[in-house]
């Protein structure tokens, strides 16, 4: 006959099992769910297939609701309209899913663009870029002099621009505005961006080590279940 303490013992144990059978059986959830999204969003996307994290425990109720508290999407050497992008994060929110059409309530995405990726010349002027003290460096030659523009990114509307504020002319800065004249005028550096589907926008660029970060943002989108290569169908989460 068992005795209390062992009784106990044992209940303490099956319910010890219980708990991390369904950790388990959760994660394994997770996992299965993030891969099959992954899929989905390289479909829809036309982009490298990503890393997809779900946040949030438990997983299996959000899921077996179709509706996801929160994802992580992680994107690398993609190409948008064009454009190289070294990386790009975004933060999903409130994500119902289902056979049609994704819905996501919020969205913030961090885009980088490498340096590299940047036009190497405009109007037949060589460009080189580095960053600079919070600004953009950029290297190019004004009347045959080399010169350092140190611009600050900002964004109008799709339209990124890039002002010099100061000139940098053999190791010594200057404000931009008249010694930019008296060199000719600068480059005209400003780019449009790609177009956003609805419900996205650009919020803010800033120049860092590794390139220009773009954020964008939005909220009750949709992502089509019908994709960017070909049309193909891309299911279900």
């Amino acid at each position: 006959m068992l005795t209390l303490t062992r009784r106990r013992l044992l209940a303490g144990t099956a319910v010890l099992f219980l708990v991390v059978a369904a950790v388990v059986a959760d994660r394994v959830t997770a996992r299965l769910v993030a891969g099959r999204l992954a899929d989905r969003v390289a479909c829809a996307a036309g982009v490298a297939r990503p890393s997809v994290e779900l946040a949030g425990f438990p997983v299996l109720p959000q899921v077996l609701g179709g509706r996801l508290d929160r994802l992580r999407v992680a994107v690398a050497g993609a190409r948008v309209g064009g454009l190289r992008v070294a990386r790009a994060d975004a933060d999903l929110r409130n994500v119902r899913t289902g056979d049609g059409p994704a819905r996501i309530g919020d969205v913030a995405v961090a885009v980088l663009v490498g340096y590299e990726a940047l036009p190497a010349e405009v109007a037949g002027r060589t460009l080189r870029y580095r960053y600079v003290d919070g600004l953009l460096g950029i290297e190019t030659q004004l009347s045959a002099v080399p010169v350092t523009l140190l611009t600050r990114p900002t964004l109008t509307g799709g339209r990124l621009t890039l002002t010099p504020t100061e000139v940098e002319v053999f190791g010594i800065r200057r404000p931009a505005g008249k010694l930019l004249d008296r060199l000719g005028g600068g480059p005209d550096l400003g780019r449009d961006l790609p177009v956003l589907p609805a419900g996205l926008s650009y919020r803010a660029v800033t120049a860092t080590a590794d390139g220009l970060l773009v954020r964008v943002g939005g909220h009750d989108l949709t992502l089509p279940a019908a994709g960017g290569r070909a049309g193909a169908r891309c299911g279900g989460a």
